[in-house]
């Protein structure tokens, strides 16, 4: 990890509900899919409050199927945008892809390849997911 701001890997995606059920659909996908938990090899480089990062409200996301990676997700906006029950947003902040030294990368570590199939994975396997127990489009 890294000091100074995370920045973010693609656009915010928001979503036209409260954070709450947002929250409830994140939780809908872990109990659907269990796959997408951090697993217990994995779970010692979730340090992102250790870095100071325990301001952000944050996910992560566990994906096993090549390539194994983790994706670091946070909710968008101060405590004000956060309270909005019309809309929430979430960011693709790092991935993590088993780097022996624990370096999660950021959008400034990765090619332009990366970076769209990153965001299309996420697209397709989470934020569809999320679209559907929300029963919303999310929008970037």
């Amino acid at each position: 990890m890294t000091c100074g701001t995370i920045g973010g890997i693609g656009k915010e995606v928001d979503f036209p509900v409260s954070k709450q059920n947002l929250e409830k659909a994140i939780d809908s996908l872990y109990a659907k899919h269990p796959e997408y938990k951090i697993p217990g090899k994995w779970k010692a480089f979730d340090g992102w409050s250790k870095a100071g990062y325990d301001f952000l409200e944050s996910k992560i996301f566990y994906f096993k199927s090549p390539p194994e990676e983790m994706y670091y997700v946070t909710f968008i906006g101060d405590s004000a945008m956060l309270a909005n029950p019309r809309k929430v947003g979430i960011g693709l902040r790092a991935i993590y892809n088993g780097d022996a030294h624990g370096k999660w990368l950021l959008e400034s570590e990765l090619n332009s390849e990366e970076k769209e199939r990153i965001n299309t994975r996420f697209a397709n396997e989470i934020i569809t997911k999320l679209e559907l127990y929300t029963k919303t489009k999310a929008s970037k």
